[in-house]
């Protein structure tokens, strides 16, 4: 068994090393490579061995050396970081808008500003808000590739016709959210038990609530001092959610996604056990495949306590470590993956929103396919808001954040939902913001 496991081991670990074909091979004596490590399902893996294929074609003096790793969890990140510890470093890494953080507080990246001035790369063309949240500290740490607000309410067409109720409209208000979600939840009337839910998310969205209500992660965004989980916002956000749960029940709890036996809230769409499904754009090459009913995408909507909407951000990009010794040609890449070049196959699957806005607003992107409304995502995306620009966020989401708001997501708080808030993010500030502070009282003492 031991020997059993051991080789599945090795055959994974071989596997990962070697999954694309360009990744396995032998440069020639006169070529220079180009080491490069990503992360993606196998639709952004045929997008990404396409482009490097053209790549080699458009610069054959360069050969690519590809690897991908996991990017469950940390798995990816810690990877990165084990090879630049170990002298063993890529030279061209994928970012998320979320991992970029680390890597730049760290200053493992390569300033690509002067890049983009020698080459007068239009970086203007980019969404400003993506770009932005690659610039730290005046570098420019990555070239952004795509732009993913959270904002899609997918919903099924055959449904609400069933129902007889008009299909949801980008105006929509949480109250319109509330009652087409009751309409169309369904009851086994001899069991009890939900066979339709009105509604279903990607995951626990619960911080799409609170920004869509108005509130925030934190005080400030690019220089955080302390969580606002806890304003009224935040709060009355929250509750709402809970209550389309247990209260309106026409939510799926955790509960009941277990007693599915691991079927996924994407595959309840699918198979129409829910008739609207929030999440982002990334959904639809899979959706592309329902052959039962019709289905589009309207904006999620902004809650009553909200001035204007607010999304979760996402988006991705490419940057080069600066231990690099080949940086000029790892510019090259770079650029080519981020730039038309690498956007175009990608906005024609419908998989991501490139980050180039003209891409975005052209016939690649929106190319009349479903979902046909996908413009909502150019005005989404001036209403992103990217999580806390600090190392330490994931940290207090995953200690103190996560596990304390649990009872809420299990029907299980001991009090109320203000007060709970507020408590966990009192124990929150206290032990991340007040570590932080401490830490920045003894570098000024130094």
């Amino acid at each position: 068994m031991k020997k059993g496991i051991l080789l599945t081991v090795l055959v994974l670990l071989i596997s990962s090393v070697f999954l694309i074909s360009c990744s396995a091979k032998k440069p020639a004596d006169n070529k220079t490579t180009i080491r490069f490590m990503f992360w993606g399902d196998l639709e952004e893996i045929k997008i990404i061995t396409d482009t490097i294929a053209r790549f080699e074609k458009a610069y054959p003096d360069l050969t690519v050396s590809a690897e991908r790793a996991p990017s469950s969890g940390t798995s990816y990140m810690d990877k990165v970081v084990t090879q630049i510890a170990g002298g063993v470093a890529p030279d061209v890494i994928f970012l998320s808008s979320d991992n970029c953080v680390t890597f730049a507080i760290k200053d493992l990246m390569m300033d690509l500003k002067p890049f983009v001035e020698k080459d007068k790369f239009p970086i203007d063309g980019f969404y400003e808000s993506i770009t932005n949240r690659f610039d730290y500290n005046g570098k420019l740490i990555a070239i952004p590739r795509d732009i993913a607000p959270v904002a899609c309410l997918y919903y099924n067409k055959k449904l609400f016709d069933e129902a007889k109720l008009p299909y949801p409209k980008d105006n929509w208000t949480w109250k319109d959210l509330r009652a087409n979600a009751k309409k169309l939840t369904k009851v086994d009337k001899a069991t009890g038990q939900i066979i339709q839910f009105g509604l279903c998310e990607d995951w626990n969205l619960w911080d799409a609530y609170v920004l869509a209500n108005g509130g925030s992660y934190a005080d400030n965004i690019q220089n955080p001092t302390r969580c606002t989980l806890d304003s009224k916002n935040a709060i009355e956000a929250i509750k709402f959610r809970k209550e389309l749960v247990y209260k309106d029940k026409v939510m799926p709890s955790p509960a009941q996604l277990s007693s599915m036996g691991g079927v996924g809230t994407s595959d309840m769409f699918v198979s129409s056990k829910a008739a609207m499904f929030f999440s982002g754009i990334w959904k639809t090459p899979m959706f592309r495949q329902i052959k039962d009913f019709d289905w589009d995408i309207a904006l999620f909507p902004k809650g009553p306590m909200a001035k204007k909407p607010g999304y979760p951000g996402g988006g991705s990009g490419y940057g080069i470590l600066k231990s690099t010794k080949h940086s000029e040609e790892a510019w090259k890449l770079v650029t080519f993956l981020s730039g038309e070049e690498g956007q175009k196959q990608l906005a024609q699957t419908g998989l991501a929103q490139p980050a180039i806005k003209a891409m975005a607003e052209s016939p690649e992107f929106l190319d009349g396919k479903d979902p046909k409304n996908k413009k909502i995502l150019l005005q989404a995306s001036k209403y992103i808001v990217y999580t806390p620009f600090m190392d330490e966020w994931s940290e207090l989401l995953a200690k103190y954040i996560g596990p304390d708001m649990d009872p809420i997501w299990f029907d299980k708080e001991k009090e109320p939902i203000d007060k709970l808030m507020k408590r966990i993010v009192k124990n929150g500030n206290e032990a991340i913001f007040g570590a932080r502070k401490k830490a920045a009282v003894a570098a000024e003492k130094k």
